[in-house]
């Protein structure tokens, strides 16, 4: 369980971090890094507020969400995604495969990396080394279990060619920037004493390079001069970690910073009011839900588990406390998420039919008469620091529960104290958060789902015929089997209630007067996000 909850840490949209460091340092040119204010002479400087604080720039070390939307200026795998979610070239120009084995991708010619040097297959082959040791990338290892490749080798001067296990349908994804794969250069990495630090910027070979990075503030980027293919963003790019949202919100009123990431959605008015600013809202394909561990006493009773199903109030939760700003969750991956296997309308309509429980504290109190604790029980429900709705959320399932003899308390604790706790064998009930990271349509249920045996998921749950069609998925290539794959296995822990969906979320984003969010979308922030804003 613990590999699956460092990987849980990468999804999450507050990252744990060191507050420490110094607030300049080299970068891999030697340059000394320059702050100062907006650019002058139509070079403009867009500043960029993120609820979040990283330690590292390095995404093998510290993989959180805020990692990986730094790093989407700044580093490129061999594919990359575009602003819907498709694959395309990234540092492989083309990429081939028959079987779903062996996979051969054509590096694209003349990329230099952000210190001059010309990117070779060395440094791909070295790149996908580091990802899948577990002491050198604790934060991606966790993508490349052990085994699945088989062999790795530049086949000619401009060709790198991957041999896997076994069809792995999903796999170019794998080997995105927004999946597991950031290319570096063997020799820088190799000198630096702390890559990704304030001393040793990370370099990539991204449309943006690192000028500063000071971990308990900021981190500045600006367009690199010799990248391969077009970036009309900005010219230079600064984020400001601002991890107290009234703190953030000051900020941006004053006029300190002209957009913000990730508004808490249950303060987005607030944000609306604030210096005549526009909020926009986009699906951030991300799953908020409860779990049930059956080898937790009374949660091991079907009857327990539908009677708390059965008194969660989604509809209200969604518009509410979400403000509409969300979806109620029938199943496990979104619509959104599901949507590159069939089109949106047979992803929605697949969601639609899952097995879910309808709220009605009639059935709920029916189920919990017929369970062993007809006369109710107390138990606690956990939810992280830094999620104020799932907080709410909670507060309001307590609501409902405590009207049929459940008493549930409610806690607040820190992020990392509910990431060693999930799946841990003696929490009953928990949240399960999920934010993914790729464009995988089941990375949220392939974990969820996953069922290897006792601590493979955070419900500890096994199935012997969901493990036989989760281990097959890989195998299909046809987007109507994958999608109705997911579905049955999907369906069978819905009927077991091993998991009761809440809502799938929502992202905003505010600007102020003069900067515009433009066509932002679930997926722009895998990409070069920075030229979805228009600066005026």
């Amino acid at each position: 369980m613990k590999r699956k909850l460092i990987a849980l840490a990468a999804v999450l949209t507050t990252a744990l971090a060191a507050l420490a460091g110094c607030s300049s340092g080299r970068d891999a040119s030697g340059d000394k890094d320059q702050g100062g204010a907006k650019g002058q002479g139509g070079q403009a400087e867009l500043r960029v507020a993120l609820g979040s604080a990283i330690g590292t720039l390095s995404v093998f070390q510290e993989a959180g969400i805020a990692n990986y939307h730094l790093a989407a200026l700044a580093q490129e795998g061999l594919l990359a995604l575009n602003s819907d979610g498709q694959l395309e070239g990234a540092l492989a120009e083309s990429w081939q495969t028959e079987d779903q084995i062996t996979w051969v991708f054509k590096l694209r010619p003349d990329v230099k990396f952000h210190d001059g040097a010309a990117v070779t297959a060395e440094d791909v082959l070295f790149s996908l080394e580091i990802a899948r040791d577990p002491t050198i990338a604790p934060g991606l290892s966790t993508y490349w279990p052990e085994g699945v490749v088989v062999s790795q080798e530049a086949t000619a001067a401009d060709e790198i060619t991957i041999v896997l296990d076994g069809p792995h349908s999903d796999f170019a994804a794998q080997v995105s920037a927004a999946g597991a794969l950031l290319v570096v250069p063997k020799a820088f990495w190799e000198q630096a004493q702390d890559f990704g630090s304030p001393t040793d910027l990370l370099v990539g070979t991204g449309p943006y390079r690192v000028t500063e990075f000071d971990p308990a503030s900021h981190v500045s980027f600006e367009k690199f001069k010799d990248y391969w293919g077009p970036n009309d963003g900005p010219d230079k790019v600064r984020v400001d970690f601002i991890t107290d949202d009234a703190t953030r919100l000051l900020a941006f009123q004053e006029g300190e910073v002209d957009a913000a990431l990730t508004v808490p959605i249950d303060q987005a008015d607030q944000w609306t009011g604030a210096a005549d600013a526009t909020v926009t809202y986009v699906s951030d394909r991300s799953y908020q839900g409860l779990t049930f561990d059956q080898g937790v006493a009374p949660f091991e009773d079907l009857h327990v588990r539908r009677a708390i199903a059965h008194a969660i109030d989604k509809e209200g939760i969604v518009q509410g406390i979400l403000a509409g700003h969300g979806q109620v969750a029938t199943g496990i991956d979104s619509p959104v998420q599901l949507a590159p296997w069939g089109g949106s309308a047979a992803a929605e309509a697949a969601v639609t039919a899952l097995p879910t429980l309808e709220f009605d504290l009639t059935k709920a109190g029916a189920e919990l008469a017929q369970s062993t604790q007809p006369n109710g029980f107390s138990t606690t429900l956990t939810y992280p620091t830094g999620y104020p709705a799932v907080g709410r959320a909670s507060l309001a399932i307590a609501e409902s529960l405590a009207e049929i003899g459940i008493e549930l308390e409610v806690k607040e604790i820190p992020l990392e104290q509910w990431l060693n706790e999930v799946g841990d064998g003696e929490q009953g009930v928990a949240w399960m958060i999920y934010h993914p990271t790729t464009p995988i349509p089941n990375e949220i249920s392939s974990w969820l789902l996953a069922a290897d045996g006792p601590g493979a998921n955070p419900a500890n749950w096994t199935d012997p015929e969901v493990a036989t069609v989760t281990a097959g998925l890989g195998s299909l290539d046809d987007a109507a089997a994958q999608l109705a794959a997911v579905v049955q296995t999907t369906s069978a822990a819905l009927e077991q209630v091993v998991y009761a969906p809440v809502y799938w979320g929502e992202s905003a984003i505010a600007t102020r007067p003069g900067v515009t969010a433009k066509d932002f979308g679930p997926y722009t922030l895998a990409t070069n996000w920075a030229q979805a804003f228009a600066v005026s």
